[in-house]
């Protein structure tokens, strides 16, 4: 009987805790990619990797090409990322003319991932508090181990996201993509493409970097005072 008891109990705990991290990881990542997609990180980050100017090749009559420094970059930068975050309603316009129809029509499907993404935010926001709530009235441990657990049990599972990036980003970048846009117009000509001249690797690369260590970060640091919470909970 005692087992029997248990069983179901360990059951309803183990997607407690499920529910709870699948929630704080979408929160937290959602909200941290929002954080770091201002042209800050993108200067940041082409400094890091020793990027000072860049050429545009111009996709209006007579063609050419435009070459700017990284502030002028920077400023595209964040025209782009105004429009995909939902910070304006109509795609950047550009003088003289740099982008194709195809990459503004990826620009506009990455801004429809951007909206779904900002409304699982508050979703997941009411799965944590439901869940912190039903922990809780069985006592202020089981809440304060349902926070610990979930953070650090949530870290983990980033961590070995970042783990395999590291070894293969581009094959894992690759697929986040055709999960994300199965319609396959994110494959652009890297000889003629401005959005891949905008965006090279080392910006990809450098920017799940500053959002997977963010999220552990915060994730470890919500562990620990969960932990000093814990040692007073009743």
């Amino acid at each position: 009987m005692t087992d029997a008891v248990a069983t179901p109990g360990r059951a309803r705990g183990a997607l407690e805790l499920v529910l709870y991290v699948l929630a704080f990881v979408i929160a937290g990542l959602v909200t941290l990619a929002l954080l770091w997609s201002g042209p800050a990180p993108y200067t940041g980050l082409a400094r890091d990797n020793g990027v000072t100017r860049y050429v545009f090749l111009v996709k209006g009559p007579g063609g050419g090409m435009l070459d700017t420094d990284l502030q002028g970059a920077a400023a595209r930068h964040a025209e782009w990322s105004r429009y995909v975050t939902g910070g304006t309603s109509d795609p950047p316009e550009f003088d003289p003319p740099l982008f194709t129809e195809d990459e503004y029509a990826h620009m506009a499907d990455v801004r429809r991932v951007f909206e779904v993404a900002k409304l699982f935010v508050p979703l997941s926001l009411v799965v944590i508090i439901v869940r912190l709530r039903r922990a809780r009235e069985r006592g202020s441990r089981p809440m304060w181990r349902l926070v610990r657990d979930g953070a650090l049990v949530s870290a983990a599972v980033v961590a070995i996201i970042g783990a395999v990036a590291v070894v293969a980003f581009e094959p894992l970048f690759l697929a986040f993509h055709y999960v994300f846009f199965p319609q396959g117009n994110f494959l652009f000509d890297p000889a003629t493409s401005n959005l891949l001249r905008l965006y090279p690797d080392w910006y990809w690369e450098g920017i799940s970097l500053r959002v997977g260590l963010s999220f552990i970060a915060v994730a470890l640091f919500v562990a620990g005072a969960a932990m000093l919470r814990l040692r007073t909970a009743k």
